[in-house]
This record gives C-alpha cells, structure tokens and sequence, in this order.
C-alpha cells in the first residue's frame, strides 16, 4: 500500500488547522512560520511584480510584518510586504513545498499537487447551428 498520499493529505490538514489557530490567536511567543510554494501555477494569487521576481517559488515568512491571515478549506490568504509594498497572496495549500516553525525546529516537507487539467467541453453542433 503506498502510504505517502495519506500522509502528505494529514500534512496538509495540519498546516491548514496552524494557520487557522494563528489566524485566530496569533503567533505565540517567538513562533513565526516559514511557508515556500509554487508560483507558476494559475489557482496562486499574487500581485504580477512579485511574480516576476520569483515565477517559479518563493519562500516567505510570517513572523512580525503580516495581516488579514485567513486560512480556508482549500487555501490560505495574506498580506505582506514586498520591497515596502504591501501585497495580498492567496495560496491553495496544494501548492505548498515547505512548511516550518524555525523557533520550534518543527518543519514539514511537502509534495505538491498540480491542479487537475480543465476538461474539455463537447460541443452540440447541431444546437449551435443557425437555421
């Protein structure tokens, strides 16, 4: 039985419980969070500057300079400072590779997962047809 996928969902639902209890309480003590994931993928929201700079990864760190934390069932959101511009990021946790608490020596490594390929529409020429 191939287990990993068992294990990397647990992973995931993990890092999505952390950021809803420090959406809701805050960081405690020197706890800060060190979060890398893909930004070449289409369901990552970020300003296109930033996207630039950084197209296929980026790694940032929520500790002192970050708000509006909200953590969803399918992705987190956040704002934070890029170069002095403040920037909102919605990421799917699906997108994450990395996940650590330096101040705890607590870290996950994550595979990610790529969205799933839009599907193909069949079309009904005959309805489409003019008469």
């Amino acid at each position: 039985m191939d287990y990993a996928p068992y294990l990397q969902k647990a992973f995931r639902q993990a890092v999505r419980d952390i950021l809803a209890d420090a959406a809701r309480d805050g960081l405690a003590g020197d706890s800060h969070f060190l979060i890398t994931f893909q930004t070449d993928r289409d369901d990552v929201r970020m300003p296109a500057f930033v996207r630039a700079k950084y197209p296929s990864e980026i790694s940032i760190v929520l500790q002192n300079q970050f708000s509006n934390l909200s953590a969803g069932p399918e992705s987190f959101s956040v704002d934070v400072s890029f170069g002095g511009v403040s920037s909102h990021l919605v990421v799917p946790y699906a997108a994450i590779t990395a996940f650590a608490d330096p101040s705890t020596q607590f870290g996950l490594m994550l595979t990610p997962e790529r969205p799933a390929a839009p599907k193909a529409q069949v079309i009904d020429l005959a309805k489409h047809r003019k008469a």
